[in-house]
């Protein structure tokens, strides 16, 4: 399956899970001393025995995520950038890459189905249908921003390099059939200097629509910053590992860009 052929496919809403009826499952995947705590107590002191466990794991894994990056799979690469997409006010670098692995693996599920059982194949059909609908709110999140500001990003050449070929293909059009309506439509009956439709008038005004880069956004720190200068008239703020801020999105995009929220 490619990646375009989900443009034209029914954007479903996303599944919900099943809570209550997979406990046994849950429990299959927890450490041996889990298991062994959930097997040797009962009554309050296995509720306190299994609070405590249960702290002590959280407490341990944030010593870890303050020293150490912690390894993402696909699908939590394509959830990230989901939500970076989805919330950004300008087009972000395309996932070309994590999201050919997760067609493969799509493809890869739908051959397993095929032979499952009938409970099985409904398990590994919801996350197939999940995967899809993740790729799917991506693209066309990606398609929205290129239709409301198509000749800002065909004419920038930074954001030219953030487009697939695909997406780079389709603003081109997109900008013609649109320039053409507008030539049919109203254009062509006004006189020759005034035709245009990426003038910048002498005071700065720009004809051409662009992204509100200083909009507000929630970020959430991923990587420990250090001091870091929000405003030149305030101090610099200690940015740590989970911190969330709100803030205008031109302050932190560059921190974006490298991955650190």
């Amino acid at each position: 399956m490619e990646a375009d052929d989900l443009y034209s496919q029914d954007l479903g809403p996303p599944l919900g899970e099943s809570q209550g009826e997979f406990s046994s499952a849950q429990d299959a995947h927890l450490p041996s001393e889990a298991m062994d705590v959930k097997e040797q107590t009962t009554g309050r002191d296995g509720e306190i025995a299994e609070r405590e466990y249960a702290e002590g794991a959280s407490d341990s894994y944030d010593e870890v995520s303050e020293e150490e990056d912690v390894t993402e799979d696909d699908l939590s690469i394509m959830m990230r950038v989901w939500v970076n997409e989805r919330n950004a006010p300008e087009l972000l670098e395309y996932e070309g890459t994590t999201i050919e692995n997760l067609m493969e693996l799509v493809d890869f599920q739908n051959q397993r189905i095929q032979s499952q059982p009938a409970v099985i194949a409904n398990i590994l059909k919801m996350d197939v249908d999940r995967v899809k609908y993740l790729v799917r709110s991506y693209l066309r999140t990606r398609l929205a921003k290129i239709e409301k500001y198509a000749l800002h990003y065909t004419r920038e050449p930074r954001y030219r390099e953030r487009l697939s070929q695909g997406e780079l293909d389709y603003a081109k059009g997109f900008v013609a059939l649109e320039e053409k309506h507008m030539r049919r439509s109203f254009l062509d009956q006004l006189p020759p200097h005034l035709r245009a439709l990426d003038e910048t008038s002498s005071n700065g005004l720009d004809m051409v629509a662009k992204p509100d880069v200083d909009s507000a956004v929630f970020c959430r720190v991923r990587t420990t910053v250090g001091e870091f200068q929000f405003d030149a008239s305030e101090d610099p703020i200690l940015m740590r590992r989970s911190n969330i801020f709100i803030t205008r999105y031109s302050i932190i995009r560059d921190l974006l860009e490298d991955g650190k929220v």
